[in-house]
């Protein structure tokens, strides 16, 4: 399968910005378009706990939407000048799998932080919702082992 059309979910973490680089470097290679996505949670459905209002969600959706474009600009600059980014809000799986459906992504690349099951318990895994959620082919990035990192 060539894919025409690639998204990454990305969140700043180390994961996510090995799975840009590496959903980057497949586009360049399969001319696919390429999206970045990144998903801003205003609730915590898990905990019922709300996040912050008025200003402070004003600054993390400005620094939010920073972030994508920074990443957006740095792939232009290095040979992906059609590369969207878009900022979601609501419960990542959700948010991404909906993209998905509605833009008719052929792949889905995402990091995985490597949690454990007890991990996965509490915390959820975004990875693992969208590779069983999403519809289509996913790529799931595994964080470089200790004695990979120099």
């Amino acid at each position: 399968m060539t894919p025409r059309s690639i998204l990454v979910a990305f969140d700043g973490s180390p994961e996510a910005v090995a799975a840009l680089r590496d959903a980057a470097d497949l586009a360049r290679r399969t001319q696919a378009h390429l999206t970045i996505v990144g998903v801003v949670s205003l609730v915590s459905p898990r905990f019922g706990i709300s996040m912050p209002t008025g200003d402070t969600v004003e600054r993390i959706l400005t620094e939010a939407r920073r972030s994508l474009e920074a990443e957006r600009a740095r792939l232009a600059v290095a040979g992906l000048p059609e590369t969207e980014a878009h900022l979601l809000e609501g419960e990542p799986v959700s948010a991404v799998v909906e993209f998905v459906k509605e833009h008719a992504v052929d792949l889905v690349v995402v990091g995985s932080r490597g949690l454990d099951a007890l991990g996965r318990f509490f915390l959820g895994s975004v990875s693992d919702g969208i590779l069983h959620y999403a519809g289509c082919s996913v790529l799931v990035v595994k964080p470089p082992k200790a004695t990979d990192r120099r």
